[in-house]
């Protein structure tokens, strides 16, 4: 299927253990823990609720409480995150960059120096100004050798950062201030995906977070439970595993909040129809698309809104397990997965399959992929060539007296994943594969996703993907084999690299891709939520409670 096909699958085995973890700071915990059974909050017993000034939107899964832009690693944080942080810009509805933090920019004619003059009116919430000081810490903090894992992968390419990333010199010419409200960004080689990473990544305050050493952000509670952003909403409280309160930013650039108080409550799937109909949630996201379930949430009063799906999911692989280092092993399980019926039957027709991380309706989403349509009589046949057969009559493969075990793991708030984990296993074991299920706490699946020096076989996941933000790392550099994933000075030829990318992954199969599911919410009395694929809080100062 491609060229030098050996050369890529030998070179993509030899980073397998560099990466084997790096698709895990990606998780969409929106599609990870769908539906959580976590305790129902009480933030009207502290006063944070109640009355026609709030609104409140329902989580499935407690925040973590890694309110900082560049390290949080769920939905849930980031939810809070994009109410509390602005960002220099941000994709409309038609996909096009448009300015926020930034009042404009241009880029050199040679495409490796992109200046952006910034808003000179903005103040963050505790009253000090917002300036390029502002800007210039957060990439420079990102490229510091303290910085924990997380971050935006693109500082990587700007200039100077290999010496002072490894500790060589204390200068970091690769972003500067010209001005007080000017930066500069100046890059090795053209970087065009740069825009679709500066949309994820909002900016925190130089004035608070220089006064923590760098090596102790993560673990910070006091700093990163109380963020002091630019946005529309004021962080007030976080009472864990209950309810994340923010408070209306009156002198927010984008025009103050139309509501007083945003409320993130923790609520679990079973009580959120009973929470519509009481007027205790305003919104939610649609975790279950049983049309019984659909007709019950409507039957309380709430209206859906869908819009196509932005994330993928999948079972990742470790590709560090010796069972699964073997590229027709993965194939196997890849064509073993009877998808069709998972979107059938516990999605109802609400997703697409899709053969890479990726939303087969981006554009860059190479049409020639590998179907890996359901063949469980292919999937025996890889198994075969991998040495896996049943030498001893059991139904159960076995190689060099080993079993065939497989361990599918889950979070045990996920709805939805514990009706697709059974499906999968059912297939696996029909193959002759020891398929069994484990149902673990969330957070301590992230962690051990997280941890490289644990081991683990299969794992459901969700990304939340924006195929030219992701692509244009050096975790896609590597995968392809080609350097730095862009060249040229324009998207087009940053979207060959990515095509490239998707390619190559599609046929190592390092996941099991699932589908992308359609994206959807339950909307109840509120007016001015207008959501897109990628971007659900984008208007949260335009919501009001309607009369």
């Amino acid at each position: 299927m491609f060229a030098r096909h050996e050369e890529r699958s030998k070179h993509m085995e030899n980073i397998m253990r560099a990466v084997k973890k790096a698709f895990a700071t990606v998780i969409s915990a929106a599609l990870i823990c769908t539906a959580a059974a976590c305790g129902v909050g009480d933030p009207n017993a502290t006063g944070s609720t109640g009355g026609g000034d709030t609104i409140t939107y329902a989580l499935s899964q407690n925040p973590n409480g890694i309110f900082n832009p560049s390290l949080y690693g769920t939905d849930y944080d980031r939810a809070i995150i994009f109410n509390v942080y602005s960002r220099l810009v941000h994709v409309d509805k038609n996909q096009e960059f448009q300015p926020e933090l930034a009042e404009s920019w241009t880029q050199s004619e040679d495409g490796k120096t992109v200046t952006f003059k910034l808003r000179q009116d903005v103040k963050w919430h505790d009253g000090e100004p917002f300036t390029a000081d502002d800007v210039v810490y957060n990439y420079t903090a990102n490229a510091d050798p303290d910085y924990p894992s997380g971050g935006q992968k693109f500082v990587s390419y700007l200039k100077g950062y290999k010496d002072f990333h490894e500790g060589k010199t204390k200068d970091f010419p690769g972003v500067k201030a010209l001005d007080k409200y000017t930066v500069e960004f100046d890059f090795e080689t053209p970087y065009p995906a740069m825009f679709s990473q500066l949309v994820d990544y909002p900016i925190f305050a130089k004035h608070i977070w220089e006064k923590v050493p760098i090596k102790q952000w993560k673990t910070d509670v006091d700093v990163l439970r109380k963020p002091v952003g630019t946005g529309p909403y004021k962080f007030k409280e976080f009472a864990d595993g209950q309810y994340v309160s923010l408070e209306a930013n009156p002198d927010y650039f984008g025009g103050a909040p139309k509501i007083k108080n945003l409320i993130f409550k923790v609520i679990n799937s079973e009580n959120l129809q009973a929470a519509l109909t009481n007027g205790e949630v305003n919104i939610a996201d649609v975790s279950d698309w049983n049309p019984s379930q659909i007709q019950a949430y409507k039957d309380a009063g709430a209206e859906i809104v869908q819009l196509p799906g932005s994330g993928g999911s999948y079972m990742g692989l470790d590709t560090t397990n010796p069972r699964l280092k073997d590229v027709k092993v993965r194939q196997a399980l890849v064509y073993a997965a009877d998808r069709q019926s998972i979107i059938d039957s516990v999605l109802y027709g609400h997703a697409k399959a899709t053969n890479a991380i990726a939303n087969p309706e981006d554009p860059n989403y190479p049409k020639d992929l590998n179907e890996y349509k359901y063949d469980p009589e292919k999937a025996k046949e890889l198994l075969k060539e991998a040495g896996w057969t049943d030498t001893d009559g059991d139904g159960i493969l076995d190689k060099d007296g080993e079993k065939f075990t497989f361990k599918i793991e889950y979070s045990t708030n996920s709805k939805l994943n514990s009706l697709v984990a059974p499906i999968l296993q059912k297939n696996y074991q029909a193959i002759g594969i020891d398929a069994s299920l484990a149902s673990v706490d969330f957070n301590s699946l992230l962690s051990k996703l997280l941890d490289e020096n644990q081991q683990f076989d299969g794992a459901f996941m969700g990304s939340t993907y924006r195929l030219l933000q992701y692509g244009a790392n050096d975790f896609w550099s590597h995968w392809t084999g080609q350097g730095p994933a862009v060249t040229g000075t324009d998207l087009k030829s940053f979207g060959e690299s990515a095509s490239n990318y998707l390619r190559a992954q599609n046929e190592a199969a390092t996941n099991v891709w699932l589908y992308v599911a359609d994206k959807g919410f339950v909307v109840k009395g509120v007016d001015g939520f207008d959501p897109y694929p990628y971007e659900t809080f984008l208007t949260s100062n335009q919501w009001t409670l309607k009369k």
